[in-house]
């Protein structure tokens, strides 16, 4: 215990000395990185570290305002539902087609008959589109 009773001003002392310390080695260290570093790499550097210092008051004011809001939402207290009732239950099913267990999963064929489809080769000598439609080429 110290003159006025209090035996923490030895601890805080030594938290300051050693706060100061510490801020004193990461000065030295940064003057010596820095001398050594390329232009380019400082400017990386930079700008990672200004990065970083604009994105610390933008993520806490993010969450400052979303404390805010489930605050609000807390305040606003839902009186519970009555038990032995249960939500709405909606079942959407595809129109048309039942499945059958056990099979693929396919589409329902087309109501339409097939589009006949031209093809047109580029570079290529020009052919008869009736004769092709009908030949197969292997």
């Amino acid at each position: 215990m110290n003159e006025t009773g209090n035996c923490n001003g030895g601890w805080r002392r030594l938290k300051v000395f050693a706060g100061l310390m510490v801020l004193a080695f990461a000065v030295t260290l940064a003057v010596v990185i820095g001398n050594r570093l390329s232009d380019e790499a400082l400017a990386v550097l930079a700008g990672a570290v200004c990065g970083v210092g604009a994105a610390i008051p933008t993520s806490l004011l993010i969450i400052a305002v979303s404390r805010r809001r489930d605050e609000e939402n807390k305040s606003r207290v839902q009186p519970p539902a009555p038990q032995g009732v249960y939500p709405p239950v909606v079942v959407v099913a595809p129109p048309g087609g039942q499945q059958r267990p056990n099979a693929w999963n396919y589409l329902p064929p087309s109501l339409t008959a097939p589009i006949q489809r031209n093809f047109t080769v580029v570079g290529g000598a020009p052919v008869n589109t009736e004769v092709r439609s009908h030949e197969h080429y292997y």
